[in-house]
């Protein structure tokens, strides 16, 4: 197993969109099912919406788990409001997935 480096301003024009998301999903998805893991890198992003995270993580969640998010998939080079509002997003997304 190898680490893909995914950048996420490299692939899509903003992180505020479903379709935004989107590209990322279909990034992280091609890199897990070879079996990788993957180190996502926020440099250069200040800002994300939850349409964006739904479209992205949540889905990888919905497919693979929250194992899988947590231990295949590391983020990098994050601001503190951003990394807060993803830990949010992924601490919420196990919640709704045990009720």
């Amino acid at each position: 197993m190898k680490t893909i480096t995914i950048i996420v301003k490299d692939l899509t024009s903003g992180t505020l969109t479903n379709v935004d998301g989107l590209n990322l999903r279909v990034a992280i998805d091609a890199a897990l099912a070879s079996g990788d893991s993957v180190l996502l890198s926020f440099s250069g992003i200040h800002t994300i919406s939850s349409s964006f995270l739904n479209s992205s993580l949540g889905e990888i969640f919905d497919k693979y788990g929250h194992d899988v998010l947590r231990s295949r998939i590391k983020i990098t080079h994050y601001t503190p409001p951003l990394a807060g509002a993803i830990t949010k997003y992924v601490n919420d997304l196990k919640i709704s997935q045990v009720s």
